[in-house]
């Protein structure tokens, strides 16, 4: 693994290093790295607008005015009040989306080997040709050629079906063996910053794999002093990262990770950050020394004191910072040479293939590099061998002119702008019309004490003896209010920043005027409303899910010592398939189970009995399948149990139980066929006499007790006459009383 943590370190016991580098080999590595300063300087200044944007974007998260606004509204005693919308709708949408893509049950990717789809087919087909040869009997034929080539066709079905189980066996310990890896790094934490950043910034940043910083302690007992010693030892495990969107410098000019020539990211440590890194491996400690002994020649970034002032911190930020950069990018040959002399590491050019005597000016390599004030901090080749970017970017929303996205603060800017002034509208209007403007003649009356014309309790007033008995010291005029008609302005900017963000109040949790009564209807306005959603997932799975787990996968496959998991394999963003339709997936397992599942005339036709539809069930609902369903070796068991006990059931009996079932179901079909005749009917009588279908069904209703009481009667009067002819003949067939 000594590529995957690439740098070449000076020997820290050897003395006089700096001094047989040489003038010139130190001159000329200086200006590499005064290169690279400019190049990251550059790409700083150029990032200007967006890095305003984003300030923005946090000063609408956190609902606090910009400083030209807020002053002019002070200025003229305005309201200002801010509504915030911006923050609960950001934090929905982080929510949804981790909730949907870092489920607790299951992975947002799997690994499948390429060859089996290729595999399952051809052994298909040979399956069949064995099948035609041997017949309908399933036994070798009697004819020798015949049975002679039926045995190799059966040892070609073997080996495709051996390989295409070693390959699904192989792929099956790779996707262990990388998740292992992610849960000890935290993945799924790291992505959750990536996609808090990206909803408040509208872009995320993670890392990886890198060799972590991490040491594994262990402590050993030393016999001779009789004492327990602790070690810190490397522990040299793949890492992702979460790296902060400011401190993040990709191509100006690129407008994906895949275009883009080279990244710098930014490290702003102090003096104990600074020697912490010289104890990490292949950092030159010289150099750092060399940092030590003077002084920080950057100031900090003027981000750092803004977005203090947004969040309510005023603390003014003392001491500087040095400022570390890491380079991942390209470097031609003769900047390589000068690294190699630098170094005094001869054998470094061998290793890249280089030749020092005439190297060729169209090589380019890719390499890290840190660097510091001038100073070359640590420099090694770039680790995976394919090539690939170790930095991945996701957008909430792509620009399709820069790497850089929009958040939902910037998506709904314009109706948070609209909402915040209706308010402050509103609350200037309240307070102009919770009292009257009163107007005071100062040529009829003065104030007693003072020029204060201020209106207070029992205060004096004197006329003057110049005014006109009939003239009015005093008027009184009342300002209209319009909280109904701003009220509807904000409630118009509500539903805009919902239309905008596609974030509406369902999908926050409340149904809002989507008030519906069934789990069905339920279930098409959830789907509905994830269909935004599936975008920005399936955005998450090609710019996130599949680069880091393919990278994570070439790792794997150049270091790794477990030959066992090494294959031919490709990765399965399953996100936007899987994950995010559970709601719907539930529902619609459930009504299958219902009318096609275990206990219906369809159970035979069902793969395993409706044992896999139960499971998948069972994990949509985020139920671990093996705490209520039987595995399949305890189903197996249970069958062979009751084989066993029971006598085996007669054919005949299951066809006609079967026939009974369908008769059973034409039945039901019919009758609901009957019941919607019915009701078609009634609304057709109800149309042609002009009445609703409920005073149709009420006259109905009373026809049919009217109808029943007829029956009643004539049920009683036959009765009675049944008894008095029963009467009559006992006495004789008197024919009455008398």
């Amino acid at each position: 693994m000594e590529r995957a943590v690439a740098g070449v370190e000076m020997d820290p016991n050897e003395e006089g290093n700096s001094a047989r580098q040489g003038d010139g080999a130190r001159d000329r590595m200086a200006s590499i790295i005064n290169k690279l300063q400019r190049e990251a300087e550059d790409r700083v200044n150029r990032r200007n607008m967006t890095e305003k944007r984003w300030l923005a974007d946090l000063r609408q998260y956190h609902g606090v005015y910009d400083e030209n606004i807020q002053a002019n509204l002070r200025e003229a005693k305005k309201s200002e009040l801010f509504i915030n919308q911006t923050r609960p709708k950001t934090h929905a949408m982080e929510a949804r989306l981790s909730d949907m893509l870092f489920p607790t049950d299951d992975r947002n990717y799997g690994i499948q080997p390429t060859p089996v789809p290729e595999l399952m087919v051809e052994s298909e087909a040979l399956t069949r040709q064995l099948a035609e040869m041997r017949g309908v009997s399933g036994k070798q034929p009697e004819n020798q050629e015949l049975a002679a080539a039926t045995n190799e066709l059966q040892i070609e079905v073997d080996k495709l079906t051996a390989i295409r189980d070693e390959a699904n066996r192989r792929a099956s310990a790779m996707e262990e063996e990388i998740q292992d890896h992610l849960v000890e790094c935290e993945y799924q934490k790291q992505c959750r910053d990536v996609i808090r950043d990206a909803c408040k910034l509208g872009t995320g940043v993670i890392k990886g794999p890198v060799i972590g910083d991490k040491s594994r302690r262990r402590w050993s007992y030393d016999k001779e002093q009789g004492i327990h010693n602790i070690e810190y030892l490397p522990d040299e495990q793949p890492v992702y990262w979460r790296v902060d969107p400011w401190n993040f410098f990709p191509d100006s000019d690129a407008t994906d990770m895949e275009d883009c020539d080279g990244a710098f990211e930014r490290h702003l440590k102090n003096s104990k950050a600074l020697r912490r890194l010289a104890k990490e491996p292949k950092f030159d400690k010289d150099a750092i020394r060399r940092l030590l002994k003077g002084a920080p020649d950057a100031s900090l970034p003027t981000y750092l004191a803004e977005v203090r002032s947004i969040t309510g911190e005023n603390v003014t930020l003392t001491g500087d910072k040095y400022e570390v950069w890491e380079y991942h990018g390209r470097l031609p040959a003769e900047d390589l040479m000068t690294v190699s002399e630098y170094l005094q590491d001869e054998d470094l050019l061998a290793d890249l293939g280089i030749d020092p005597n005439d190297p060729d000016p169209l090589l380019e390599l890719e390499v890290v590099v840190w660097f510091c004030q001038n100073e070359l901090l640590k420099f090694g080749i770039h680790h995976l061998e394919s090539g690939e970017q170790i930095y991945s970017v996701f957008n909430l929303e792509a620009d399709d002119a820069s790497i850089f996205g929009f958040g939902v603060p910037y998506i709904m800017r314009d109706s948070q702008s609209a909402l915040c002034a209706a308010w402050r509208l509103m609350m200037d209007n309240a307070g102009l019309s919770s009292g009257p403007q009163i107007v005071v003649d100062d040529d009829v009356v003065y104030p007693a004490e003072g020029d204060d014309y201020t209106l207070t309790a029992r205060k004096v007033w004197r006329k003057k003896s110049t005014a006109s008995p009939n003239a009015r010291a005093f008027e009184t005029f009342d300002i209209d209010m319009h909280q109904a008609e701003l009220a509807n302005i904000i409630e118009m900017a509500r539903r805009n920043a919902d239309e905008e963000t596609a974030i509406s109040v369902l999908a926050q949790g409340e149904q809002g005027t989507h008030t519906t009564q069934t789990a069905q209807g339920m279930s098409l306005l959830m789907n509905a409303t994830n269909i935004v959603f599936r975008r920005i997932v399936k955005n998450f799975d090609d710019d996130m899910t599949v680069p880091n787990i393919r990278r994570m996968y070439d790792f794997l496959m150049q270091f790794s010592p477990k030959q066992h998991i090494k294959g031919d394999y490709k990765v399965d963003a399953r996100g936007s398939s899987v994950l995010l339709v559970r709601e719907m997936q539930s529902a619609n397992l459930m009504a299958f189970i219902d009318r096609f599942g275990i206990g219906t005339p369809y159970e035979p036709y069902l793969k395993d009995g409706g044992i896999p539809a139960l499971r998948k069930l069972a994990q949509t609902m985020m139920i671990p399948s093996t705490e209520l369903i039987k595995t399949d070796g305890q189903i197996r068991d249970d069958e062979a149990r009751k084989a066993a006990e029971e006598p085996p059931m007669d054919i005949e009996m299951m066809k006609l139980e079967m026939q009974g079932n369908l008769l059973r179901d034409e039945l039901e079909g019919r009758k609901e066929i009957a019941m919607l005749d019915r009701e078609t009917q009634m609304m057709k009588t109800a149309e042609s006499n002009n009445m609703t279908l409920e005073k149709l069904r009420a006259t109905l209703e009373d026809a049919r007790e009217a109808r029943a009481s007829k029956e009643r009667m004539f049920a009683s009067e036959a009765a009675l006459q049944s008894r008095m002819n029963k009467e009559g003949e006992s006495t004789g067939g008197g024919g009455g009383y008398f």
